[in-house]
């Protein structure tokens, strides 16, 4: 079956692509391609100001440096550091949080009813699909867009969110994460830190 499935995917064309796909075949695409252990490049635009970063996701657990901020988390905390203030914020993860920034782990796992699905544009080695929530149902993300490579892959492009009125642009890109160690939290690096903890 995933077999098949990526060889239809390596198959499409931009011509039939809108009219065969659906959302929920894109998200299930996106997340078969991704894994369970994957790493992206992003640049965030927040507030007219973009701040270069990188994540990686394993499992429950991830780390992202964006900045001058990190955060680790095992799945169950999470440790906020703000290296310019010398400071570590703990707490427990927001299981339901499906925003990137929160909790990576889930950042893609959209609801495929909640969007509609299209041709965003053609580009040289595939197509951008574009993925935008229907109307009045109350999730941050505005905008998710993803690449088909034409061999059946499909990366995280860009998404971007509103937070009331606050719009926060996030521009992805793959990066290699075979073989790459996750970082994990090691309190004794940080021990010149404050601790700030809501645990």
């Amino acid at each position: 079956m995933k077999k098949l499935l990526i060889l239809s995917f390596a198959m499409l064309t931009a011509v039939s692509v809108s009219a065969q796909i659906t959302a929920r075949e894109w998200i299930e695409a996106l997340n078969y391609t991704l894994g369970d252990k994957y790493a992206l490049f992003m640049k965030v635009n927040a507030y007219g100001e973009d701040i270069n970063g990188y994540f990686m996701v394993e499992d429950d657990s991830y780390y992202i440096q964006l900045g001058v901020m990190e955060v680790y988390s095992n799945g169950k905390l999470r440790y906020e550091i703000n290296n310019e203030r010398k400071e570590v914020t703990e707490d427990r993860v927001d299981l339901s949080s499906v925003d990137l920034l929160t909790n990576p782990t889930r950042a893609f796992e959209f609801l495929e009813d909640e969007f509609t699905a299209s041709i965003d544009e053609t580009i040289h080695n595939g197509v951008i699909l574009k993925l935008e929530p229907k109307d009045d149902i109350g999730i941050v993300a505005v905008y998710v867009s993803v690449i088909n490579d034409g061999k059946g892959n499909i990366y995280p492009h860009a998404i971007k969110y509103d937070y009331e009125g606050d719009e926060v642009a996030i521009a992805l890109i793959m990066a290699d994460a075979e073989g790459s160690v996750l970082p994990c939290w090691n309190k004794n690096a940080y021990k010149s830190y404050d601790i700030v903890s809501f645990l």
